[in-house]
């Protein structure tokens, strides 16, 4: 889910605070203005519980490359990076991007043993939610791989941005 200003979650947060600071001062009234703080509590625990996930994917990307859906879109059709799906092939089979190279995560260590002094591309990394791909940066980087990027919520993200996929 989105959150932005136009979300209908932001918007229920958003109603919630303005409905705690009119609650607040009356709290010592009486009962009534007790829905409009559960109201609020039960949006702040949707917000928290929509919010886990891209949590625990910035927590792994922390001091590592990464690149949003739109940037890895806007690099492949310009500048040219090689994509590397580390998804096994039945996920694979599913759908990937257009152009990308199925290496499934356990192959990763035989097929880039070491950096080739040729290769002029970036390598971004992509598996379903970005967790494969942090394990498989620390290995490429350990063995002299540079120009690594992660895709930031893998393809879980780029499904949910509605871009292109291929079978």
């Amino acid at each position: 889910m989105k959150l932005g200003i136009d979300s209908p979650l932001s918007f229920l947060v958003i109603v919630g605070l303005m409905l705690l600071l009119v609650a607040v001062p009356q709290l010592g009234g009486g009962g009534i203005y007790r829905p409009a703080l559960i109201f609020l509590g039960v949006c702040l625990l949707v917000l928290l519980l929509v919010s886990l996930p891209r949590i625990a994917s910035w927590q792994r990307g922390r001091g590592r490359p990464t690149l949003s859906t739109v940037e890895v879109e806007a690099l492949f059709l310009g500048a040219g990076v090689l994509i590397v799906d580390l998804r096994e092939a039945a996920a694979f089979s599913t759908g990937h991007i257009r152009g990308c190279l199925h290496v499934p995560f356990d192959e990763l260590p035989g097929r880039f043993k070491t950096p080739d002094p040729k290769a002029t591309r970036d390598l971004v990394l992509v598996d379903e939610t970005d967790k494969l791909s942090h394990l498989a940066y620390t290995l490429l980087a350990g063995r002299g791989f540079t120009g690594i990027y992660v895709m930031r919520g893998g393809m879980k993200a780029w499904r949910q941005a509605n871009l292109p996929l291929t079978k």
